[in-house]
C-alpha cells in the first residue's frame, strides 16, 4: 500500500524501516528462543532476574498447584520457578492443554488433577525436556 501512495522507492523504504523497528523489538525475544538447552540450576539461578525475551515459569503450574492447596512457599520455591524465553513459554503453556497420548489421552493439565507435588514436578521437568529448554 505505501508504494501505491509514496511511490515505488519511498513506499519501499518505509516498508524496510518499519521491519527495522519490529526486528529491534522482537529480536530478544527471537533470540532467547533458539538457546540450547540449559542445566536445571542455571535455569533456577536465571529466574532471579529480569530478562527481557524470557519469562519466569512455574514448573509446577501455579493455578493448579493452588487450587489443589498446595503451599504458595512450595509453588513460589526457588526450585520451582525457571526463567524461560517468552515463546517457548508459550509452547509449554499450550502443551498442558491439548490432549496428549502420553496421559492416555487427557491433556497434561487434567491428568495432573489430584496428583502429587513430585508428580507434578516431573511432569512439568517432562515438558520443558520436550521443548528444548532443560538439557536431557
Amino acid at each position: 500500500m505505501r508504494e501505491t501512495v509514496a511511490g515505488p522507492i519511498v513506499g519501499t523504504f518505509l516498508n524496510v524501516l518499519e521491519a527495522a523497528v519490529w526486528i529491534r523489538k522482537f529480536y530478544p525475544y527471537i533470540q532467547s528462543y533458539l538457546d540450547p538447552p540449559k542445566t536445571l540450576e542455571t535455569l533456577q539461578r536465571s529466574a532471579l532476574s529480569y530478562r527481557r525475551g524470557y519469562q519466569v515459569h512455574h514448573i509446577v503450574e501455579q493455578t493448579a498447584a493452588r487450587r489443589e492447596g498446595f503451599p504458595r512457599a512450595l509453588i513460589d520455591g526457588r526450585a520451582n520457578l525457571v526463567s524461560i524465553p517468552t515463546f517457548r513459554h508459550w509452547d509449554v503453556t499450550r502443551w498442558y492443554m491439548v490432549s496428549n497420548a502420553e496421559f492416555g489421552g487427557l491433556s497434561p493439565r487434567e491428568y495432573l488433577k489430584g496428583k502429587d507435588w513430585n508428580e507434578r514436578y516431573r511432569v512439568g521437568l517432562f515438558a520443558l525436556n520436550i521443548f528444548g529448554i532443560l538439557e536431557p
